[in-house]
């Protein structure tokens, strides 16, 4: 589950930017880009040009994660800002708000 596996991606990120250790700045770069492409990805209306059961839906996009999407990105989109500016600080707190939103 793509969901999953973004959330995943951006927890690996917040524990790597709060441990004492020397930070990657441009690896978590990329991998906040690529963090933020695939929420992107996933908060876009599908379209189905069919009717779909809504009694038995089970796409992922029928059951909120578009909402919760929305309302984290602009918490990653900060995160990744704060690391091109090497803002270790604004990073965390922003990466600790994105996930309290997914």
């Amino acid at each position: 589950m793509l969901y999953d596996s973004t959330k995943a991606l951006l927890q690996s990120i917040l524990r790597s930017l709060e441990t004492s250790g020397e930070v990657r700045w441009d690896e978590h770069t990329e991998s906040g880009n690529a963090c933020l492409y695939e929420m992107h990805q996933m908060s876009r209306p599908l379209y189905k040009a069919y009717r779909t059961d809504k009694q038995n839906a089970n796409s992922q996009a029928q059951i909120g994660f578009p909402e919760k999407l929305n309302r984290a990105m602009p918490h990653v989109r900060t995160m990744v800002i704060a690391i091109r500016h090497k803002d270790q600080t604004t990073a965390v707190e922003s990466g600790k708000s994105a996930l309290a939103e997914m």
